[in-house]
């Protein structure tokens, strides 16, 4: 499933990026790009994406079969991390929730769709049915409508769900993507 990794990906600005699968040691340079995010931003990612300990623990435990990870490289730093993870089994083993962080300065530059483009097929690869994202209404309001153009829909907004730093109420947006398995070739 990762086999057509590491591949290039060209931003809007005509930078040229890598993208390839996480790997032990990359704990230290995704620790580096989350140390580049504002104490905002780092406030409303799970602690398991910023805390070095939990960084290096995800890492040396990682499940292909339920955890796909992958980050983009430019200059030998990291400047984007996303993941697709699923259950192994039940209800909800058809669902797969997706996460994609951006350094700042690598923001509104086709990275993040790029990211997602790719977690898309793998998510297909995986015979998954369902894609979810979480995303802060005012926060993330470029990505969500970044990720309508590629048929994610709102399919609920939990009102004042999220608390920033300072306490203020965010609501929080769920988008789903229907996966179509019966693609014909062209």
């Amino acid at each position: 499933m990762l086999k057509d990794y590491p591949k290039e990906v060209l931003l809007k600005d005509g930078t040229g990026v890598t993208l390839r699968p996480l790997q032990e040691g990359d704990e230290h340079l995704l620790t580096k790009m989350f140390n580049r995010f504002s104490e905002i931003d780092k406030w409303f990612l799970d602690p398991e994406e910023v805390e070095p300990e939990l960084i290096l623990n995800r890492v040396k435990s990682m499940d292909s079969e339920r955890f796909i990870s992958i980050v983009a490289v430019l200059e030998g730093q990291i400047i984007a991390h996303a993941t697709l993870s699923r259950k192994q089994y039940g209800a909800e083993s058809h669902v797969g929730t997706i996460r994609i962080s951006v350094d700042p300065s690598f923001r509104e530059k086709r990275l993040g769709t790029w990211m997602l483009l790719d977690l898309i097929n793998l998510a297909m690869a995986m015979d998954l049915e369902t894609l979810v994202m979480q995303l802060i209404e005012d926060k993330d309001s470029s990505v969500i409508r970044g990720v309508k153009k590629l048929d994610f829909t709102e399919e609920a907004v939990l009102k004042d769900y999220v608390k920033d730093r300072k306490g203020n109420l965010h609501n929080l947006v769920i988008m789903v993507k229907r996966l179509h398995h019966g693609w014909d070739d062209f």
